[in-house]
């Protein structure tokens, strides 16, 4: 079954895996606005084996790509596809592209929740230092000890 339709089979699995991937983004997103920290974990497991079922479809992928171009030194997906007869490339590539476009669209939102993280945690960050002015920014544990400030979650659970 090394051909362009086992090609075509696999990008098509791994779009129907990356398509399961925005609907949970805007639920994480929620979730962690909403601090359902609860829900976010259950999320972010089920992004976790979406993802890790995504690097086997991909590995697969790559290892056919590798078959199909004959060993060749590796050349773009758009070179092989321009050798085949045009049916079987305009689905390819088809496939191909919507495949990036799905890959770049998750990472944009992917960014913008960290960037929204990122503020957030300046923004408490800033609270922090404005309210505790004699801790220099500095966090500690229960016990009294120093600790590194990174970007685990701060709860709050009192409203200013």
């Amino acid at each position: 079954m090394e051909n362009p339709l086992a090609l075509s089979i696999v990008l098509l699995k791994e779009l129907e895996l990356l398509e399961k991937i925005p609907p949970l983004q805007v639920l994480i997103r929620d979730a962690v606005i909403k601090r359902e920290w609860t829900n976010y974990e259950v999320l972010m497991e089920t992004v976790g084996e979406i993802a890790s079922r995504f690097e086997i479809l991909d590995g697969e992928r790559a290892a056919l790509f590798t078959v199909l171009t004959e060993g060749d030194d590796p050349e773009s997906f758009y070179a092989y596809a321009a050798r085949l007869p045009e049916r079987e490339r305009e689905e390819l590539s088809a496939l191909y592209r919507k495949l990036k476009m799905t890959t770049l669209q998750i990472k944009v939102s992917n960014d913008t929740l960290m960037e929204y993280l990122r503020e957030a945690k300046s923004a408490v960050t800033g609270i922090l230092e404005t309210a505790y002015p004699d801790r220099r920014g500095k966090l500690y544990s229960r016990t009294g000890t120093e600790r590194q400030a990174d970007m685990r979650s701060v709860v709050v659970n009192h409203s200013f």
